[in-house]
């Protein structure tokens, strides 16, 4: 359900950006932080206040805004552990303080990817398999099931992601780094886990709250967004349009997000009708699936031997940087920086 919060969100209202967090992605966070307290600011938000995360007197600090009664919005912008995977989101619940993006739920099993890939599975999306450590070290042949993708199940913006070619350098690996090879033996609570390396066309697309009134409150244009033929609107949700990423590393990693003319960018991407169908209608039913709330990213491979979109992960608090995808998006939606972050806070919970 879209729970809009118009009403009680004003150019007066009280509102703490948090940005930061403790996790590898603070550089994201405080440039997204930064683009969304600029564009509240643009907006003429009056008293908006930012918060760089870092330790537990920070969260002392929303404590006193709370009790001061001067808080009436929290705008996360906080990627990665801590702030991305359902632990702010508790905490501001414990508080009753209002917040933007998805609930505790959500944002915990959205921020496993082990668990979001089992959640996915069981309501028939596409994922690809978790490979067996026995099964890769169990053969002579160097090549066998190789290259594959190492990941870490609970980071962000491809931290932790490592392709590995072959079977001797996966061997090596796992010699440095014995603590490794017992994660990826671990039956639970693994912080690893190992996919194949699929060769494809890497898309992305981004799902906001549809509240028509809403949009035409802000200025959107309804009649255009409503006969865009790149994105797909399905009653309180809207898939924008879809972003194809070729990246000139061997995948989009850390390095080839975040760095300009590392990847090259086509938005609206040029795929076929029935697969840009199959891409926004997937990316709509993982979104209820995770039980997400506000806005969220779901990022795909397009295997080339079969056509089908396989989902990597979702993102629950995607980046609002210059070079984020989320933003691009909306602008080819027709929907500006700044009229993407009122929908935020006008749609938080």
């Amino acid at each position: 359900m879209l729970s809009t919060n118009s009403k009680s969100i004003s150019k007066t209202s009280n509102i703490l950006v948090i940005d930061e967090g403790f996790s590898a992605e603070k550089e994201v966070a405080l440039r997204s932080g930064r683009n969304v307290a600029n564009n509240l600011s643009l907006a003429d938000y009056k008293n908006t206040e930012t918060l760089h995360l870092s330790s537990r007197e920070d969260l002392k600090r929303i404590i006193e805004l709370k009790l001061n009664h001067k808080l009436d919005l929290a705008v996360l912008m906080t990627h990665g552990r801590f702030g991305e995977d359902g632990c702010i989101q508790g905490f501001l619940e414990l508080l009753e303080i209002p917040y933007t993006g998805s609930k505790v739920k959500a944002s915990a099993n959205c921020m496993n990817k082990l668990t979001t890939k089992a959640l996915l599975k069981a309501n028939g999306l596409d994922v690809f398999a978790n490979l067996d450590l026995e099964m890769l070290l169990n053969t002579e042949d160097e090549k066998k099931d190789f290259p594959i993708i190492l990941k870490a199940t609970s980071e962000g913006s491809s931290v932790g992601v490592e392709k590995i070619n072959n079977l001797s350098e996966f061997k090596n690996k796992l010699n440095q780094s014995p603590s490794l090879k017992e994660e990826l033996k671990s039956c639970s609570h693994k912080k690893f886990f190992i996919e194949p390396y699929t060769k494809g066309i890497e898309l992305t697309t981004s799902i906001l709250p549809y509240d028509k009134e809403l949009y035409k409150q802000l200025g959107i244009d309804i009649d255009s967004l409503e006969a865009d033929q790149h994105l797909f609107i399905d009653g309180d949700l809207i898939s924008l349009p879809i972003l194809k990423l070729s990246p000139k590393n061997d995948f989009y990693d850390y390095e080839a997000k975040y760095t300009a003319g590392l990847t090259e960018f086509e938005l609206p991407a040029l795929v076929p009708d029935d697969l840009s169908i199959k891409i926004h209608k997937a990316a709509l039913k993982a979104y209820r699936t995770m039980e997400c709330s506000g806005f969220a990213r779901v990022d795909f491979i397009v295997k080339e031997t079969n056509n089908i979109p396989y989902i990597l992960e979702l993102n629950t608090l995607p980046g609002m940087t210059d070079t984020s995808d989320l933003p691009a998006q909306a602008k080819a939606a027709k929907i500006t920086a700044t009229q993407l972050v009122e929908i935020l806070i006008h749609t938080a919970i």
